[in-house]
């Protein structure tokens, strides 16, 4: 599939990004949710139970939950890269593999943190050996969706495309989300609790981006050629 990026195809692209961001939070805090009977307090990158449920021997599901969610989309986005596999599936599959930003799974251990780290911390007092475990376990999960996506590549600057792919979204994530919206949150914009235990700025975000997607959805089909 040689890959054809349109500014209709990079909003829609965009768009899916945050929705699966967003998404990979509410999974956490949802099942939070339900094992504690109440939201803990978040903003858009992280997470909490509530204070009256942090000893609860449960809260690790919540914390397992995410990466859970967002490697099962991951392996989605690999199901559709099949040969058998139309061009409009495939660019669907590859827009999902790396909306999930595998990237940002392998780079959260080597900064020592994460859902993953946070897991295996819990089995490894050793902050570097936690580390290690969970970095091979995070290349051992998302190697194989990420071979796969490399060979769909068919241009010529092939592994220029891949690392486009691989790092640019991460990088957009870490600007827009982390260090613009948050920076909003923390400075008291639209701070107020609205759904999902969400701050408001979150839910106004959330269904701005949602929007966008239902609007340009046709042209994440659109990639390849």
């Amino acid at each position: 599939m040689k890959l054809k990026i349109t500014a209709k195809y990079t909003i829609a692209f965009l768009s899916l990004l945050f929705i699966m961001s967003e998404l990979h939070e509410i999974v956490h805090t949802s099942v939070g949710r339900l094992i504690c009977g109440a939201w803990g307090k978040r903003d858009f990158n992280s997470w909490a139970v509530c204070e009256s449920c942090e000893s609860n021997s449960l809260v690790w599901l919540s914390t397992l939950a995410g990466p859970v969610f967002t490697f099962i989309m991951i392996w989605i986005g690999a199901s559709k890269l099949d040969a058998s596999k139309s061009i409009r599936q495939k660019s669907l599959g590859f827009s999902l593999i790396f909306a999930n930003l595998p990237f940002g799974r392998l780079f959260n251990p080597m900064m020592k943190s994460g859902d993953e780290q946070n897991l295996v911390n819990l089995i490894f007092t050793n902050e570097n050996t936690a580390s290690i475990i969970t970095f091979i376990l995070i290349l051992i999960v998302t190697i194989y969706p990420l071979i796969k996506a490399f060979k769909t590549i068919e241009n010529k600057r092939k592994i220029g495309y891949f690392i486009l792919f691989y790092l640019a979204p991460f990088i957009i994530v870490i600007v827009t989300i982390l260090v613009f919206l948050n920076t909003l949150l923390s400075l008291g914009i639209l701070n107020g609790e609205g759904l999902l235990g969400s701050p408001l700025i979150v839910n106004v975000w959330s269904v701005f981006v949602l929007i966008v997607f239902i609007i340009m959805r046709k042209h994440i089909f659109t990639l390849g050629e």
